[in-house]
């Protein structure tokens, strides 16, 4: 009995590592996955599959076909997808600023600051007050980066600057990486949506519609991940601290750096899914084979099982 659980929980280790390497693309398996169109997804960068005449590319070859030419669609043709616009410097820009101002002036301090937002084409994004006879509170301030410092001058004026902070994170390469790839997968669904329209068989509709389906998936993904990027980079962030003499100094925690049970829960989670899916797809490549093995051997013992015939 524990010779057998041994057995069972080593097949089921080294399926475990055959789906790893035919799932995540390193090593032969994974190469000849990214090949197919059911097992690759959108992702598949070898080379095309054919259904009854369609080939399915992956995003390497429609890359190059959008660099060294045109992708030809039923209306026309897509000249020049490749091709990208000019990307001038995307800076991220962020302050702090700790503002002590006069005795019972915090109200006109605190209206003054949402002028200042509103004159620069900002707005407020989030604001708090606190204290009765001393009062004290903060603002999240949002301005076009082009009028960064103009603000934080007039911010500045509120009254006596105690702390100040200011920071920019060039984001750039990120930005252009994010217009590479949308401009290579946009180009692909173009190619897909072509080859829908020339498909005449519903196997070969279905299977073009579930890389479609992936590779608009990963296009909305980037196009998201570009507004958060836009948003950004075309407003600067200024976190605004206001306080009347004598207020306490508000320290504000970072919640985001406190460990989440949550967070903790979804990791652990799918990182049991992760095992379990390369552990199936390992038993896929392994049950035929130890079939066969299994075979082979009982066809080996049987021949030696038999009795020798005299001559």
């Amino acid at each position: 009995m524990r010779k057998a659980i041994v057995s069972v929980i080593g097949f089921l280790a080294v399926a475990g590592v055959i789906g790893y390497l035919a799932t995540s693309g390193g090593g032969p398996l994974g190469r000849a996955r990214s090949d197919s169109v059911g097992g690759g997804g959108a992702g598949a960068s070898g080379s095309p599959v054919t259904e009854k005449g369609l080939a399915v590319p992956g995003p390497a070859e429609v890359a190059d076909s959008s660099v060294t030419g045109a992708v030809s669609s039923g209306s026309g043709s897509l000249t020049g997808v490749g091709e990208l616009p000019a990307i001038g410097p995307a800076i991220v820009k962020t302050a702090r600023i700790d503002v002590e101002v006069k005795k019972d002036g915090f109200e006109a301090a605190f209206d003054a600051a949402r002028i200042v937002a509103a004159t620069y084409g900002g707005y407020v994004e989030s604001s708090s007050t606190s204290g009765t006879k001393v009062r004290s509170g903060s603002l999240m301030i949002r301005v076009p980066a082009a009028s960064f410092d103009q603000a934080m001058t007039d911010l500045d004026r509120l009254g006596t600057v105690k702390a100040q902070s200011m920071s920019g994170q060039d984001v750039t390469s990120q930005y252009v990486d994010l217009k590479a790839r949308l401009t290579t997968w946009e180009t692909q669904e173009a190619v897909l949506l072509r080859l829908m329209r020339r498909a005449t068989s519903v196997e070969a509709t279905l299977r073009v519609q579930r890389e479609l389906q992936d590779v608009q998936f990963r296009i909305e993904q980037i196009k998201g991940q570009l507004r958060v990027l836009d948003n950004q980079t075309s407003l600067a962030t200024i976190q605004l601290s206001l306080r009347e003499p004598g207020a306490p100094i508000h320290v504000e925690s970072n919640v985001s750096e406190r460990p989440s049970l949550v967070e903790a829960w979804d990791k652990a989670l799918n990182g049991f899914l992760g095992v379990l899916y390369s552990v199936v797809v390992g038993l896929g490549y392994l049950v035929p084979i130890a079939v066969i093995v299994a075979a082979a051997w009982l066809g080996y013992r049987r021949l030696r099982s038999r009795p020798a015939v005299a001559g």
